[in-house]
């Protein structure tokens, strides 16, 4: 199943009604957004739901941005691709753009 940064920005607009705005790898869950540990739990289960990735029990202790949640979802899953479309529409080299966008890549996990 795919899943990306957009489909987490709709769940937290959805089901917690924070602006997709707000969001960026530099979000931090309690700081910025105020989140709690249940609503934290929420969040993840929804990622586990559409990855099958597996969370600790003490994963809102160190998933504390959402950084730190999109770098545990690439080392638990068993393959991560980043979207050819991101490289073939690019007139700029891919680092300038990576560096440009902060650091926004269109990830996609697939479980086998």
């Amino acid at each position: 199943m795919k899943f990306n940064f957009d489909i987490l920005k709709y769940h937290l607009f959805i089901q917690q009604g924070i602006p997709p705005e707000r969001v960026n790898l530099e979000t931090n869950f309690k700081a910025d957004l105020k989140m709690s540990d249940n609503q934290i739990k929420r969040m993840l289960g929804f990622v586990h739901g559409q990855t099958g990735i597996i969370f600790p029990s003490d994963a809102t202790f160190y998933l504390t941005d959402i950084f730190d949640l999109v770098i545990h979802m690439m080392i638990r899953t068993v393959e991560v691709e980043i979207s050819n479309e991101y490289f073939n529409s690019r007139s700029e080299p891919v680092w300038q753009n990576f560096l440009r966008t902060k650091f926004m890549l269109p990830v996609y996990a697939h479980l086998n």
